[in-house]
């Protein structure tokens, strides 16, 4: 019976050797914690009784002093006796003793003091005189109290304490071990003899504990082996699914290889063929039967560029560096004497062992595609239209050229050709109709090509440009006064209406001094820009000299420092006074806005050397776009600082009066949040009258939101009073020209007065322009001008 429990238990230790394990560790570490703990709550508990003995003794104590100091005082020993037989019976002092300032000692209770465990505490006695109202010191009285017993009490409770918790530590252990044996080691064990056990022939029958099935940790482990007897499941199924497809894959491969489209072949490690796909039969006009076994070099080298030597060195080459040869291109032929050219590619074949079996070689016919990629190439350089070199061919055509020119001083001569009329026909017939003109005036400038090393090019448009090469200004000349007169005499008729057709031509030389192609184009431009406003139907070369050329060509350069001013904002906004005559009734302050350049070394340039550039090549609408967003900007920045806001007059020019404008000048507002009776916008005479309805409709626009509008420059042209009921403004600004010389000049001053008089009655206010001394100043005050604005209030100054 013993034997057979012991090995039971042996057993059932080894079935719960882990959990033996784990609760002895659980065990030792509870009981180290439960001791620390219990001994920190003894030391709690002892300095508690400490405290709470010690203020027993000191409660007592000075209860007692009073009275032993009367009874000293009166020397009455047998009270004095009496009284510390009272305190030591009190079962918190065990030992109680007092000392007189003579020596005389009285005590009560076994003397402890100095004893450990013990605790004393000491008091004076003193008597209050009756008569000096003074403490006379009479003595010390001693309190002393033993802690052994309350040390004992507590090392009892303790071992209590540890024999409690251990004993329930232990009955926790085992009820541990038994319930971990119950729920987890008897199933862990059934888990590991059915791994054990796990084999293909097995898999069909799925992992089952004898438990009810529970959503915990043991159950997650069962449906884990059961995934994984799926998945092993699947493997064998799908390894046996890929011996399948193994062979319908090789199958699938000859299939491919025969439909290919690209031609194949495969030979044996010394080169010898053993396969040629369709693709490969048709291209090299060979059968398999016929090339089975030939050296491959004897089937492809048949004739064209490939020689045996060099096609036997990309064999050996593939073959002893077991790597595939990228795709080259060469021009073959095949037994029928057909060329063509293809891209053939190698690569060794590799047995499992990384040994050549054999070679491949694939050949692409590329004979269509290199036809149109050379098709596309020409299509790239060469104009749809017309079939002539276009802008990309001519001025790769034409940087040669400048290299040529400045690395070996050969000359060459550009001619830029714009058509005059060609606008009209294209608005007036339709596109089919210019198309037509085009290819039209291209015969006859190809007719008229009798210069040597000339090329002639269609740049876009109505633009056409001839490259002359060498020293031939004459025959340059002779070609362009060709050109101009047989287009004067060509009549081009399109559904019976005859249209004339003329062409203004800039010529430049391009030398070693040239700067650049782009240069060279630009100086064309130029000269043919020069020629249509010289009347058109002519032409002009290009010269250093030409003061109104270099002026035009200074102006195509500040055109591109336009453009990065604006990118770069390098701009500055500038304002001048505009002073009223009467203070109380126009309190607001007024600032007409100007503009300066600030170029890249940081100089200020003035307005009259970009605007008019600026205004011949339609940049006027940006920049007018930029001064009125900083504008805005500024008027928001002074209502966010508290400041006191001005009334700004923004200067539009013609061609900002659109509905473009008009909608970023909204959208500005609505951004800024800016009040618009803060804003007042300039527009000129000239400007206003070009284009009647479209001002007049912007202008009714911006004052409906608030907005304010001066008419400048007024009084410089006969026609203004015609005008100026229809265009709906608050302001006139009196042309300077008639203010300066109001003083001396009597007909200034009628005009002055007449435009002055004209505007009040319409309900505007006038503003008089250069205002420089105070005589002019007193003249307009008398006629009677509302604001005045000149040097006289001082220079224009940056707006911050």
């Amino acid at each position: 019976m013993k034997p057979s429990l012991f090995s039971r238990l042996t057993a059932w230790y080894a079935g719960n050797r882990l959990a033996w394990r784990l609760a002895w560790s659980v065990f030792a570490a509870g009981l180290v914690v439960t001791v620390s703990l219990t001994l920190v709550l003894l030391q709690v508990e002892y300095n508690r009784g400490l405290l709470k003995a010690r203020a027993d003794l000191r409660t007592l104590g000075h209860s007692a002093v009073s009275q032993l100091a009367s009874n000293l005082w009166l020397v009455n020993t047998e009270a004095v006796h009496s009284q510390l037989n009272s305190l030591r019976q009190t079962r918190v002092i065990d030992y109680v003793q007092l000392v007189e300032n003579d020596g005389q000692i009285y005590a009560s209770g076994v003397d402890i003091q100095g004893a450990e465990n013990t605790l004393t505490e000491t008091f004076p006695i003193a008597y209050l005189h009756p008569l000096t109202n003074q403490h006379v010191n009479l003595g010390q009285l001693s309190l002393t109290v033993s802690l052994k017993g309350f040390k004992t009490q507590l090392l009892d409770q303790f071992l209590r304490l540890l024999l409690l918790e251990g004993f329930g530590m232990g009955a926790a252990g085992l009820c541990f071990l038994i319930l971990y044996h119950r729920l987890i080691a008897r199933h862990l064990s059934h888990i590991a003899q059915y791994t054990g056990q796990l084999n293909y022939n097995l898999l069909a029958a799925p992992l089952q504990l004898a438990r009810r099935a529970e959503n915990d940790e043991l159950q997650s482990l069962v449906h884990a082996f059961n995934q994984m007897r799926i998945n092993l499941q699947h493997g064998v199924k799908q390894r046996e699914e890929a011996q399948r497809a193994l062979y319908v894959e090789k199958e699938l491969a000859d299939v491919t290889l025969i439909s290919i489209t690209d031609a194949i072949l495969t030979t044996t490690p010394d080169f010898k063929v053993k396969l040629l796909n369709p693709a490969a039969e048709r291209l090299l006009a060979w059968s398999q039967i016929e090339a089975r076994d030939l050296c491959v070099s004897h089937v492809v080298c048949q004739g064209g560029d490939l020689k045996v030597d060099d096609f036997f060195a990309v064999l050996l080459h593939a073959r002893e560096r077991n790597k595939a040869i990228a795709r080259q291109t060469v021009a073959l032929a095949n037994r029928r004497g057909e060329r063509f050219v293809v891209e053939y590619a190698v690569a060794p074949i590799n047995d499992p062992d990384g040994q050549v079996e054999g070679m491949v070689l694939v050949l692409h016919d590329v004979t269509e595609s290199q036809a149109l990629t050379a098709k596309l190439a020409y299509q790239a350089d060469h104009d749809y239209l017309t079939g002539l070199t276009n802008r990309r061919g001519f001025e790769r055509a034409l940087i040669a050229a400048h290299q040529l020119a400045t690395e070996s001083n050969q000359q060459h001569i550009l001619m830029l050709l714009d058509l005059d009329q060609f606008k009209l026909v294209n608005d007036t017939c339709g596109h089919l109709a210019g198309d037509e003109l085009l290819r039209l005036v291209t015969n006859l400038l190809q007719s008229l090509m009798s210069v040597e090393n000339s090329l002639l090019g269609r740049l876009g448009g109505d633009e056409f440009g001839i490259l002359i090469s060498g020293d031939q200004i004459p025959q340059a000349q002779s070609l362009a006064e060709r050109i101009l007169h047989a287009l004067a005499q060509f009549r081009f008729v399109w559904q019976g209406r005859p249209h004339g057709v003329t062409v203004s031509i800039g010529l430049v030389m391009i030398d070693a001094h040239c700067v650049s192609a782009q240069e060279a184009m630009s100086q064309a431009d130029i000269a043919c820009f020069a020629a249509k406003d010289a009347g058109r139907n002519r032409l002009s070369w290009y010269s250093q000299d030409d003061t109104e050329l270099q002026e035009r060509h200074n102006e195509l350069q500040l055109l591109a420092t336009l453009k990065e001013a604006i990118e770069q904002n390098r701009f500055q906004l500038y304002y001048q006074k505009i002073e009223p005559f009467d203070r109380e009734l126009h309190q607001l302050p007024h600032y007409e806005i100007l503009l300066r350049l600030v170029d890249a070394n940081g100089r200020i340039i003035p307005p009259g050397a970009f605007i008019p550039a600026a205004e011949r090549y339609d940049m006027m609408a940006l920049i007018d776009c930029w001064v009125v967003e900083h504008s805005l900007k500024y008027l928001a920045q002074c209502k966010l600082d508290g400041r006191a806001s001005p009334q700004l007059a923004i200067n539009l020019s013609g061609k900002s009066l659109n509905k473009k404008t008009l909608a970023f000048i909204l959208q500005q507002l609505d951004l800024t949040g800016v009040s618009p009776t803060f804003v007042c916008f300039e527009i000129t005479e000239t400007a206003a009258i070009s284009n009647l309805k479209e001002s007049t409709q912007f202008i009714e626009t911006l004052r409906a939101r608030g907005c304010m509008f001066a008419l400048d420059d007024f009084g410089s042209g006969f026609s203004s009073f015609n005008y100026l009921k229809t265009l709906p403004v608050d302001y006139l600004k009196i042309d300077g020209s008639l203010v300066t010389d109001i003083v001396d000049d009597r007909v200034c001053r009628q005009m002055v007065i007449a435009v002055n008089d004209i505007a009040h009655s319409l309900g505007c206010k006038t503003i008089a322009e250069f205002v420089e001394t105070e005589e002019i100043l007193a003249q307009l005050a008398t006629i009677g001008v509302d604001f005045a604005q000149g040097y006289y209030f001082g220079e224009p100054a940056p707006l911050v």
